[in-house]
């Protein structure tokens, strides 16, 4: 009795998860779709879950406001933009390196060309951007660092990346806010000239 009781609860648990993940999907889906009939402003609690065929207490059990929604929808487009360009044995080398920074540029250029200034989505997708990229630059310094010879130097790896993200991240603002005289292709240059010459040399030393 309690295996047949353990079987029916295995079961029920399992289609409690396709339930939460559909709904999750849905509800990510849905949020997007009005995004772009209406902006975020507009958008309320009620028209997502509306849209996504749930109820409000559905959609706070997977976020809890819509601003929540609006960080994760940032960071999963920008994710799946690095997983679509980066190779998957990408670190702290010059190619890889080269092909980050130039899908950072051209990915905060077509996001900023869709939010206004003022507007709750451009801080959000600053932060976004930023954290992820630091992130992604840490694990690569940290590997490069792991497979290296020589003594690690005097500063640490969080401090690098720090640095190096800033850099990127603060070169495609202000590219993508119109200083573009410089194609994509060459600002990416200029950028990686930065970093090979700067933090690059340094990461390698460790």
């Amino acid at each position: 009795m309690e295996a047949a009781a353990c079987g029916k609860n295995g079961k029920s648990d399992k289609s409690q998860d396709r339930r939460a993940r559909r709904s999750y999907r849905l509800l990510k889906q849905s949020f997007l779709e009005l995004m772009r009939e209406k902006g975020f402003p507009a958008i309320t609690i009620q028209d997502i879950a509306d849209r996504a065929d749930v109820n409000r207490g559905t959609f706070y059990a997977h976020f809890p406001d819509k601003y929540a929604l609006l960080e994760e929808a940032l960071r999963d487009k920008f994710r799946h933009r690095l997983a679509a360009t980066l190779p998957e044995d990408a670190g702290w080398e010059r190619g890889p390196l080269r092909i980050l920074v130039q899908t950072v540029l051209e990915h905060y250029r077509e996001m900023s060309g869709r939010c206004h200034p003022t507007d709750v989505v451009g801080p959000m997708l600053e932060r976004a951007v930023q954290e992820d990229l630091y992130a992604l630059l840490l694990d690569w310094i940290e590997r490069s660092r792991a497979n290296a010879v020589a003594d690690a130097p005097p500063y640490s790896s969080e401090t690098l990346a720090l640095m190096a993200s800033w850099a990127i991240y603060g070169a495609a603002v202000d590219w993508s806010r119109g200083n573009r005289r410089l194609s994509a292709e060459r600002m990416a240059d200029e950028v990686m000239a930065v970093l090979l010459a700067g933090t690059g040399r340094l990461a390698s030393e460790g």
